[in-house]
């Protein structure tokens, strides 16, 4: 049901505002997905940006499929032309409701916004996205800074958990509070993050049509004198490629 109502979230936006939204899985289990093109995405089951490591992620999950073990990945998913000025300061903030959005997704454990967790590591200098007359130097915020968004590309990563259902034994308790041995055998997903792409495309769609509608109610047709400028400037640096670089 999310799906089918994203597709329509998507086809509004793009119309309406030319935005484009594009996702893929980054890292499956302990291998990393170099990026490569948006092109190789559709082109497998993964929806991996990289045709070169498609065999490798195969071979991978049929060794696990055997072990009877199951394994995490991360998805990222990028929404690229979004307006400057959609979200509020506090209460809905446009990043909360995309993490609580992408939350809302099974299995997910974790999201990040833009340099996420790794901006723990960064200096104050490495983090600020700079700004010039040609647009910004950087996408660290991932295109939400104060709640609101910036006008950059909206960057978003999830993490996925390993699915407990295995045929692996694994300790629990009865009813009772005994403990006993559990193990799960028929048809199951040894990484359920394999077909997690398209929710969390449709999920960051919902979110940002709330926000385009609701923006829209509460200012109609105001405009301002601020000028416009890009939201990567020619040369600047983004961790996840735009969906727009390739068009």
């Amino acid at each position: 049901m999310r799906v089918a109502a994203g597709a329509i979230a998507r086809k509004w936006l793009f119309e309406r505002y030319g935005i484009v939204i594009r996702g893929y899985m980054a890292q499956l289990g302990p291998v990393e997905i170099p990026f490569a093109s948006w092109a190789d995405v559709p082109g497998n089951a993964f929806f991996a940006p990289n045709q070169a490591v498609v065999p490798q992620l195969e071979t991978y999950m049929d060794e696990l499929r055997k072990s009877g073990d199951s394994v995490g990945a991360r998805i990222n998913v990028v929404a690229s032309g979004v307006p400057v000025g959609w979200g509020e300061p506090v209460y809905d903030r446009l990043d909360a409701d995309i993490a609580y959005a992408m939350m809302s997704i099974n299995a997910v454990k974790g999201v990040e916004i833009g340099a996420g967790f790794a901006s723990v590591a960064q200096l104050g200098t490495e983090h600020s996205d700079q700004m010039s007359p040609e647009g910004f130097l950087s996408n660290q915020a991932g295109g939400v800074l104060g709640g609101i968004s910036t006008g950059q590309d909206v960057v978003v990563s999830m993490a996925i958990k390993p699915t407990s259902s295995t045929r692996l034994d694994r300790q629990t308790i009865d009813k009772a509070g005994e403990p006993v041995v559990v193990n799960t055998h028929g048809r199951h997903d040894p990484c359920v993050g394999i077909r997690a792409t398209p929710i969390a495309e449709a999920m960051l769609a919902i979110v940002l049509m709330d926000h385009a509608l609701r923006h829209r109610a509460q200012n109609a047709d105001v405009s301002t004198a601020t000028p416009k400028i890009a939201g990567l400037a020619p040369g600047g640096v983004q961790a996840v490629p735009s969906p727009r670089a390739e068009d």
